[in-house]
């Protein structure tokens, strides 16, 4: 008989190990976990190139986190920090975690299961800190999601491709692989330059142009702040020989200074920078009902900027209830933690009008996730759908280190 029982304990405890995912959650079991320990690595992993007004990119960086509970669990969290965006930079956002980590033990945040995890806090010293919570929180979120695994629908929206370079023959080269492969949705960057602006402009409609007239297409443009306040009304209306349908931040503006720019300009505009916390949310609703909504502002929500998977679920159906057309992303060179977390969110929330992400290997020339799991969009931007179970993905370790600087390791 006490054989019998240590066969059975030795099947129970390999059962048990089997359950959880290096990727951040349990696949089947759920039980009680506690953080350990926190390790923070600052990645850096070449690009294939990318451009738009506020930057250009040929290397990925971002801030991954490994967290270490004590039943063995490990969660792994991504953030990509952007100065002209939350006002966060590689340097801020690991000082900023050991701090949101010390708050979060102190209050049991990181406990599995949390007590709210979506108290997680977005803001230190009265900055926005955004990009450093959302990595903490996908750290430690596996467990959450693996409750609401029962909840997860199908994928139904697709990819949108994002077009614009300084070169229009690579713009165009881009496009065409792009129809190649399926895609119906694009987005063209502008501010490269009045004369590059346009002939990217002109070579983009005059490739979808019939697609476009017939709905087939769509056609937005991300200025990414690169115009001014004054030129900006006579610059949208110029847009709409060309079939776009929003213009995405056209300035650098607060909330309520967008809405009062979209009041001038005959297509609508999507907040991005304008739309970090719930609060710009409403403001945009506020103002914009206030003014008959005439010309209701769309959101480009995106994981990093808005604070991680909780607070982006939150505005996701905050947009639903008010019928705001919205993008979802994450931001430009992501690792497959990213591209998996965004999967999550297209499961468990509303259905965006666009999605951006989920690039993979398209853009990075290597990822962080074990062989075969990396991920990317498919055949007419299409998403599959991952396992049940935390982020349904396993990342590398090797990979991690391979790519990565290891900045400091935080104990509980």
């Amino acid at each position: 008989m006490r054989a019998f029982w240590e066969f059975a304990l030795f099947i129970a405890n390999c059962q048990n190990r089997m359950a959880k995912s290096s990727a951040g959650g349990y696949s089947g079991v759920t039980m009680s976990a506690r953080p350990i320990q926190l390790d923070i690595f600052r990645t850096s992993i070449p690009m294939r190139g990318f451009e738009h007004a506020a930057a250009a990119r040929n290397v990925a960086e971002a801030i991954v986190l490994r967290l270490q509970h004590d039943d063995g669990l490990v969660g792994w969290g991504e953030t990509l920090p952007r100065d002209y965006v939350t006002g966060e930079t590689l340097e801020t956002v690991p000082a900023d975690i050991e701090k949101l980590w010390q708050q979060c033990l102190t209050d049991g945040l990181l406990d599995w299961p949390a007590r709210d995890q979506q108290k997680i806090p977005a803001q230190l010293d009265g900055r926005c800190v955004n990009a450093a919570a959302c990595a903490l929180e996908l750290a430690s979120i596996g467990g959450w999601l693996n409750e609401r695994k029962d909840l997860l629908k199908k994928i139904s929206a697709r990819v949108s491709g994002v077009l614009g370079s300084i070169s229009p023959d690579r713009t165009a080269k881009r496009l065409r692989l792009m129809r190649l492969f399926g895609l119906r949705d694009f987005k063209l960057k502008l501010g490269l330059g009045d004369d590059i602006d346009r002939e990217n402009l002109q070579l983009v409609h005059g490739k979808l142009k019939r697609g476009l007239a017939s709905g087939k297409f769509s056609l937005r443009v991300d200025i990414n702040g690169g115009w001014d306040t004054d030129t900006t009304p006579d610059r949208v209306a110029e847009l709409r020989q060309y079939g776009v349908c929003v213009v995405e931040q056209p300035v650098f503006c607060p909330a309520d200074e967008l809405v009062d720019l979209a009041q001038k300009c005959p297509l609508p505009l999507m907040a991005d920078e304008s739309v970090l916390t719930k609060e710009d949310a409403k403001i945009l609703l506020r103002l914009s009902a206030e003014t008959g909504g005439r010309k209701k502002i769309w959101w480009n929500i995106r994981l990093s900027k808005n604070g991680g998977l909780l607070r982006t679920l939150e505005l996701m159906n905050l947009a639903a209830e008010n019928n705001v057309p919205i993008s979802l992303g994450c931001m430009v060179g992501e690792s497959s933690i990213l591209s998996a977390v965004q999967r999550r969110a297209l499961q468990l929330g509303p259905t965006p009008r666009f999605v951006e992400g989920n690039y993979g290997k398209f853009l990075l020339a290597d990822d962080l996730a074990e062989r075969n799991q990396s991920l990317r969009f498919g055949y007419g931007g299409r998403l599959r759908t991952l396992p049940a179970g935390g982020l349904g993905i396993a990342i590398s370790e090797d990979k991690v280190k391979k790519y990565s600087q290891h900045l400091k390791t935080l104990m509980a």
